[in-house]
């Protein structure tokens, strides 16, 4: 019996207050534990559908400032939501982007810098400033997001460049949000077709790619990247 409250408040102290909710949590009751997750996750999800047209609108309001272009919201679906939980050992409300939307505007660096600060700068005006944060990879991919926090619920705009925009998403989704002139010019000068960031980053993160494949795929990204420099020369 000493051995078993040993281990219940080991337990509790390693999960802290995510001990009900989270992934994989300790668990002395998995049905119970199981169905306060999935309650939870019913509740983010449903926060997520509310937030969301709001975060658009906030996204779309930045990027007309300065003549860019938006996605429409994106929402992440409850099996996809489950796996992050489960990967990050975290709680549904945890999770940064069960609603999200892209700002594609500027060329490069120097240009959307003034984009990111004027969306910070809105939402903290509105108190519903989450955090800032700059994505880099020994890749060649970068980027920007912020989040904006309602109530328990984070939400995600990120920020792109026409040309990183245009290496991570197919075709046809490059085409329907910046247009077929500007999609045009972005090929023309880069050379490249769209789509394959995404593409090489899935292979390099495989679980079955050996450790030449992934030197391999990373130096076609980083090459792949380097395209979308400079594109406004």
């Amino acid at each position: 019996m000493k051995k078993y409250y040993a281990l219940l408040f080991t337990a509790i102290l390693y999960c802290g207050v995510g001990l009900l909710t989270s992934c994989t949590a300790y668990e002395d009751n998995p049905t119970t534990s199981q169905d306060l997750f999935e309650q939870e996750m019913t509740a983010a999800l449903a926060d997520a559908q509310t937030y969301g047209p709001q975060t658009e609108a906030i996204a779309r309001e930045v990027a007309a400032h300065f003549k860019g272009y938006v996605t429409d919201i994106n929402y992440k679906t409850r099996e996809s939501a489950t796996r992050k939980c489960i990967t990050d050992n975290s709680s549904p409300y945890d999770l940064r982007d069960l609603a999200r939307t892209t700002i594609v505007a500027g060329w490069d660096s120097i240009e959307i810098k003034p984009v990111i600060n004027y969306l910070v700068s809105t939402a903290t005006e509105r108190g519903i400033f989450g955090r800032y944060k700059h994505q880099t990879s020994d890749y060649g991919y970068w980027g920007d997001l912020v989040n904006l926090k309602f109530e328990k619920l984070y939400t995600e705009i990120q920020v792109k460049t026409y040309g990183m925009f245009y290496g991570a998403q197919p075709e046809d989704v490059v085409r329907s949000v910046i247009g077929d002139s500007l999609y045009t010019v972005i090929h023309t000068k880069s050379g490249v077709e769209p789509g394959l960031s995404h593409h090489y980053y899935e292979i390099m993160r495989a679980d079955t790619s050996s450790e030449a494949t992934v030197a391999h795929y990373k130096q076609l990204a980083i090459e792949y990247h380097s395209r979308f420099e400079h594109l406004n020369d």
